[in-house]
Protein backbone atom coordinates (compact mmCIF):
# COMPACT_ATOMS: atom_id res chain seq x y z
CA UNK A 1 0.00 0.00 0.00
CA UNK A 2 1.53 3.40 -0.70
CA UNK A 3 1.73 6.50 1.59
CA UNK A 4 1.51 9.82 1.02
CA UNK A 5 1.46 13.41 2.53
CA UNK A 6 -0.26 15.03 -0.06
CA UNK A 7 -3.66 14.15 -2.32
CA UNK A 8 -2.46 16.46 -4.89
CA UNK A 9 -1.68 14.22 -7.59
CA UNK A 10 -5.18 12.63 -7.44
CA UNK A 11 -7.24 15.09 -8.16
CA UNK A 12 -7.64 18.06 -10.52
CA UNK A 13 -8.25 21.52 -9.87
CA UNK A 14 -10.08 22.13 -13.02
CA UNK A 15 -11.32 19.55 -15.32
CA UNK A 16 -12.15 19.78 -19.05
CA UNK A 17 -14.03 17.29 -20.79
CA UNK A 18 -11.79 16.14 -23.43
CA UNK A 19 -14.06 16.56 -26.68
CA UNK A 20 -15.72 13.49 -28.07
CA UNK A 21 -15.08 11.46 -31.04
CA UNK A 22 -17.67 10.80 -33.30
CA UNK A 23 -18.06 7.05 -32.92
CA UNK A 24 -18.58 4.65 -35.70
CA UNK A 25 -20.61 2.16 -37.03
CA UNK A 26 -19.47 -1.14 -37.42
CA UNK A 27 -19.13 -2.29 -40.81
CA UNK A 28 -20.26 -6.00 -41.92
CA UNK A 29 -21.34 -7.55 -45.09
CA UNK A 30 -23.65 -10.04 -44.19
CA UNK A 31 -25.86 -12.53 -46.92
CA UNK A 32 -29.15 -12.85 -45.63
CA UNK A 33 -30.62 -16.78 -46.30
CA UNK A 34 -33.98 -18.72 -45.44
CA UNK A 35 -34.38 -19.73 -41.53
CA UNK A 36 -36.12 -23.20 -43.34
CA UNK A 37 -34.65 -25.55 -45.88
CA UNK A 38 -37.99 -27.44 -47.62
CA UNK A 39 -40.80 -25.77 -49.99
CA UNK A 40 -43.82 -24.56 -47.71
CA UNK A 41 -46.19 -25.95 -50.46
CA UNK A 42 -44.73 -29.71 -50.96
CA UNK A 43 -42.15 -30.01 -48.65
CA UNK A 44 -39.19 -30.91 -51.43
CA UNK A 45 -35.93 -29.17 -50.79
CA UNK A 46 -35.36 -25.61 -52.11
CA UNK A 47 -32.50 -24.93 -54.38
CA UNK A 48 -30.03 -21.51 -54.35
CA UNK A 49 -31.56 -19.27 -57.21
CA UNK A 50 -29.67 -16.11 -56.77
CA UNK A 51 -28.06 -13.53 -54.80
CA UNK A 52 -29.62 -9.97 -55.01
CA UNK A 53 -27.43 -6.72 -55.75
CA UNK A 54 -25.97 -5.72 -52.74
CA UNK A 55 -27.80 -3.02 -50.49
CA UNK A 56 -26.80 -0.97 -47.74
CA UNK A 57 -28.63 -0.87 -44.57
CA UNK A 58 -27.60 1.73 -41.75
CA UNK A 59 -28.53 0.50 -37.95
CA UNK A 60 -27.90 2.17 -35.25
CA UNK A 61 -25.03 0.25 -34.34
CA UNK A 62 -23.68 -1.24 -37.69
CA UNK A 63 -23.36 -0.03 -41.80
CA UNK A 64 -24.26 -3.64 -43.34
CA UNK A 65 -23.91 -4.33 -46.98
CA UNK A 66 -26.66 -6.92 -47.34
CA UNK A 67 -27.32 -9.19 -50.17
CA UNK A 68 -30.80 -11.39 -49.71
CA UNK A 69 -29.98 -15.34 -51.02
CA UNK A 70 -33.19 -16.37 -52.96
CA UNK A 71 -34.35 -19.72 -53.16
CA UNK A 72 -37.19 -21.86 -55.47
CA UNK A 73 -38.79 -25.01 -55.52
CA UNK A 74 -37.62 -27.45 -58.29
CA UNK A 75 -40.50 -29.75 -58.08
CA UNK A 76 -42.16 -29.25 -61.22
CA UNK A 77 -45.85 -30.23 -59.65
CA UNK A 78 -45.51 -27.37 -56.77
CA UNK A 79 -47.84 -24.82 -57.31
CA UNK A 80 -44.90 -22.87 -56.15
CA UNK A 81 -42.58 -23.84 -58.97
CA UNK A 82 -45.22 -23.67 -61.77
CA UNK A 83 -45.61 -19.78 -60.83
CA UNK A 84 -42.25 -19.41 -60.83
CA UNK A 85 -42.51 -17.92 -57.06
CA UNK A 86 -38.90 -17.16 -55.22
CA UNK A 87 -38.34 -18.07 -51.10
CA UNK A 88 -36.26 -15.36 -49.21
CA UNK A 89 -35.92 -14.26 -45.98
CA UNK A 90 -39.16 -12.36 -44.92
CA UNK A 91 -38.15 -11.35 -41.27
CA UNK A 92 -36.11 -8.65 -43.30
CA UNK A 93 -39.30 -6.66 -43.48
CA UNK A 94 -39.39 -6.63 -39.46
CA UNK A 95 -36.34 -4.42 -39.51
CA UNK A 96 -36.39 -2.25 -42.86
CA UNK A 97 -38.65 -0.91 -45.02
CA UNK A 98 -38.35 -1.41 -48.77
CA UNK A 99 -36.20 0.30 -50.69
CA UNK A 100 -34.85 2.45 -47.53
CA UNK A 101 -31.55 2.79 -46.56
CA UNK A 102 -32.00 3.63 -42.82
CA UNK A 103 -33.27 0.68 -40.96
CA UNK A 104 -36.63 0.39 -38.47
CA UNK A 105 -34.73 1.24 -35.49
CA UNK A 106 -33.36 4.81 -36.93
CA UNK A 107 -36.63 5.52 -37.83
CA UNK A 108 -38.31 5.06 -34.29
CA UNK A 109 -35.39 6.45 -32.78
CA UNK A 110 -36.14 9.77 -34.93
CA UNK A 111 -39.44 10.26 -34.45
CA UNK A 112 -38.76 9.25 -30.58
CA UNK A 113 -36.46 12.49 -30.60
CA UNK A 114 -38.86 14.67 -32.61
CA UNK A 115 -41.93 13.95 -30.86
CA UNK A 116 -40.86 12.58 -27.08
CA UNK A 117 -38.28 15.22 -26.66
CA UNK A 118 -38.96 17.99 -28.81
CA UNK A 119 -35.47 17.83 -30.71
CA UNK A 120 -35.59 20.30 -34.03
CA UNK A 121 -34.97 18.53 -37.39
CA UNK A 122 -31.66 20.14 -37.40
CA UNK A 123 -30.74 18.91 -33.76
CA UNK A 124 -31.51 15.06 -34.73
CA UNK A 125 -28.81 15.11 -37.57
CA UNK A 126 -26.36 16.41 -35.19
CA UNK A 127 -27.67 13.94 -32.47
CA UNK A 128 -27.21 11.11 -34.64
CA UNK A 129 -23.89 11.72 -35.94
CA UNK A 130 -22.61 12.37 -32.31
CA UNK A 131 -23.99 9.91 -31.04
CA UNK A 132 -23.76 6.99 -33.53
CA UNK A 133 -21.91 8.38 -36.09
CA UNK A 134 -25.15 8.12 -38.26
CA UNK A 135 -24.61 10.97 -41.18
CA UNK A 136 -27.59 11.81 -42.69
CA UNK A 137 -29.01 15.33 -43.77
CA UNK A 138 -32.16 17.09 -42.83
CA UNK A 139 -34.72 15.93 -45.31
CA UNK A 140 -34.08 12.56 -44.75
CA UNK A 141 -34.99 13.28 -40.91
CA UNK A 142 -38.17 14.62 -42.43
CA UNK A 143 -39.19 11.78 -44.36
CA UNK A 144 -38.10 8.98 -42.18
CA UNK A 145 -40.30 11.15 -39.66
CA UNK A 146 -43.22 10.93 -41.67
CA UNK A 147 -42.58 7.16 -42.26
CA UNK A 148 -42.62 6.82 -38.38
CA UNK A 149 -45.77 8.70 -38.14
CA UNK A 150 -47.48 6.86 -40.91
CA UNK A 151 -46.17 3.30 -39.11
CA UNK A 152 -47.41 4.84 -35.77
CA UNK A 153 -50.96 5.63 -37.35
CA UNK A 154 -51.37 2.17 -38.70
CA UNK A 155 -51.02 0.63 -35.30
CA UNK A 156 -53.25 3.16 -33.84
CA UNK A 157 -55.96 2.26 -36.63
CA UNK A 158 -55.67 -1.42 -34.86
CA UNK A 159 -55.97 0.12 -31.24
CA UNK A 160 -58.53 2.64 -31.63
CA UNK A 161 -61.55 0.74 -28.96
CA UNK A 162 -58.57 -0.19 -26.48
CA UNK A 163 -57.30 2.79 -26.67
CA UNK A 164 -60.79 4.26 -26.22
CA UNK A 165 -62.13 2.10 -23.65
CA UNK A 166 -58.79 2.91 -21.39
CA UNK A 167 -59.66 6.66 -21.53
CA UNK A 168 -63.02 6.06 -20.66
CA UNK A 169 -61.70 4.83 -17.11
CA UNK A 170 -59.90 8.20 -16.79
CA UNK A 171 -61.79 10.98 -14.24
CA UNK A 172 -61.10 13.78 -16.90
CA UNK A 173 -59.70 13.78 -20.36
CA UNK A 174 -57.24 16.57 -21.82
CA UNK A 175 -55.83 16.46 -24.92
CA UNK A 176 -53.00 18.10 -26.06
CA UNK A 177 -52.32 19.72 -29.61
CA UNK A 178 -48.54 20.52 -30.98
CA UNK A 179 -46.80 21.60 -33.94
CA UNK A 180 -43.60 20.00 -34.20
CA UNK A 181 -42.17 20.84 -37.49
CA UNK A 182 -42.90 22.97 -39.98
CA UNK A 183 -41.89 22.78 -44.24
CA UNK A 184 -42.45 26.03 -45.00
CA UNK A 185 -46.21 26.73 -44.70
CA UNK A 186 -46.85 22.94 -43.86
CA UNK A 187 -47.10 22.56 -40.05
CA UNK A 188 -47.01 18.29 -38.50
CA UNK A 189 -49.54 18.85 -35.56
CA UNK A 190 -49.83 15.83 -33.07
CA UNK A 191 -52.65 15.33 -30.52
CA UNK A 192 -51.96 13.47 -27.25
CA UNK A 193 -54.07 12.37 -24.01
CA UNK A 194 -52.10 14.32 -21.39
CA UNK A 195 -52.45 11.53 -18.81
CA UNK A 196 -51.32 8.68 -20.82
CA UNK A 197 -49.17 10.37 -22.89
CA UNK A 198 -50.78 7.85 -25.90
CA UNK A 199 -51.00 9.73 -29.49
CA UNK A 200 -54.31 10.06 -30.38
CA UNK A 201 -53.79 11.45 -34.24
CA UNK A 202 -51.70 13.51 -36.47
CA UNK A 203 -52.33 15.43 -39.75
CA UNK A 204 -49.60 17.95 -41.45
CA UNK A 205 -51.56 20.73 -42.28
CA UNK A 206 -51.36 23.11 -45.29
CA UNK A 207 -53.71 25.87 -43.42
CA UNK A 208 -53.79 26.36 -39.81
CA UNK A 209 -57.37 28.33 -39.85
CA UNK A 210 -60.01 27.80 -37.67
CA UNK A 211 -61.81 25.54 -40.15
CA UNK A 212 -58.49 23.58 -41.10
CA UNK A 213 -57.83 23.09 -37.33
CA UNK A 214 -61.79 22.09 -36.32
CA UNK A 215 -61.79 19.58 -39.15
CA UNK A 216 -58.51 17.10 -38.15
CA UNK A 217 -59.55 17.81 -34.12
CA UNK A 218 -63.35 16.64 -35.14
CA UNK A 219 -62.26 13.11 -36.42
CA UNK A 220 -59.91 12.82 -32.78
CA UNK A 221 -63.22 13.63 -31.07
CA UNK A 222 -65.43 11.32 -33.20
CA UNK A 223 -62.72 8.02 -32.98
CA UNK A 224 -61.80 9.12 -28.94
CA UNK A 225 -64.75 11.69 -27.76
CA UNK A 226 -64.53 15.22 -27.05
CA UNK A 227 -61.97 16.51 -24.01
CA UNK A 228 -62.84 18.29 -21.01
CA UNK A 229 -59.79 20.48 -21.66
CA UNK A 230 -57.09 21.48 -24.43
CA UNK A 231 -53.64 22.28 -23.96
CA UNK A 232 -52.21 23.80 -26.98
CA UNK A 233 -49.10 25.86 -28.11
CA UNK A 234 -50.48 29.10 -29.10
CA UNK A 235 -51.45 28.07 -32.34
CA UNK A 236 -53.89 31.02 -33.17
CA UNK A 237 -56.15 28.44 -35.68
CA UNK A 238 -56.61 26.12 -32.83
CA UNK A 239 -57.76 28.32 -30.17
CA UNK A 240 -59.93 30.32 -32.69
CA UNK A 241 -61.74 26.66 -33.23
CA UNK A 242 -61.68 26.27 -29.87
CA UNK A 243 -64.58 29.34 -29.42
CA UNK A 244 -65.94 28.86 -32.79
CA UNK A 245 -67.10 25.21 -32.56
CA UNK A 246 -66.43 23.98 -29.05
CA UNK A 247 -66.65 27.02 -26.97
CA UNK A 248 -67.59 24.50 -24.10
CA UNK A 249 -64.37 22.84 -24.43
CA UNK A 250 -61.75 24.65 -21.64
CA UNK A 251 -58.67 25.69 -23.38
CA UNK A 252 -55.05 26.25 -21.47
CA UNK A 253 -51.92 27.77 -23.06
CA UNK A 254 -49.39 25.23 -22.67
CA UNK A 255 -46.85 26.47 -19.48
CA UNK A 256 -43.52 25.32 -21.06
CA UNK A 257 -44.14 26.68 -24.38
CA UNK A 258 -45.30 29.95 -22.93
CA UNK A 259 -42.02 29.82 -20.44
CA UNK A 260 -40.03 29.19 -23.90
CA UNK A 261 -41.44 32.09 -25.70
CA UNK A 262 -40.99 34.37 -22.95
CA UNK A 263 -37.94 33.51 -22.22
CA UNK A 264 -36.93 33.76 -26.22
CA UNK A 265 -38.35 37.19 -25.59
CA UNK A 266 -36.73 38.56 -22.97
CA UNK A 267 -33.14 36.52 -23.52
CA UNK A 268 -32.63 36.21 -26.71
CA UNK A 269 -30.06 39.11 -27.45
CA UNK A 270 -28.46 38.01 -24.67
CA UNK A 271 -28.33 34.55 -25.95
CA UNK A 272 -26.85 35.34 -29.57
CA UNK A 273 -24.54 37.20 -27.73
CA UNK A 274 -23.19 33.90 -25.89
CA UNK A 275 -22.78 31.89 -28.66
CA UNK A 276 -20.55 34.39 -30.72
CA UNK A 277 -18.48 34.65 -28.01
Amino acid sequence: METVINLEPFVKDEYRPKPKETPELNKKELKLDLEYIFCPFCGHPLEYHYKSNKRTLITLNYEIELYIIHRKCVNEECPACIAGRNFYNRSLNLYALPKRRFALDVCFLIGYLIHEENYTEEEVVEYLLKEHGISICQASVSNYNKMCLALSETLLADSVSKIKEGLEKLPFKIYTIDGLSSNKSRTLFVVRELITGVVLGTALLDNHDADSMHEFMEKIFQAFGKPDGMVGDGETGLMAAIRKYHDDILYQYCQRHFLDNLGKALMDDLNQKAKKN
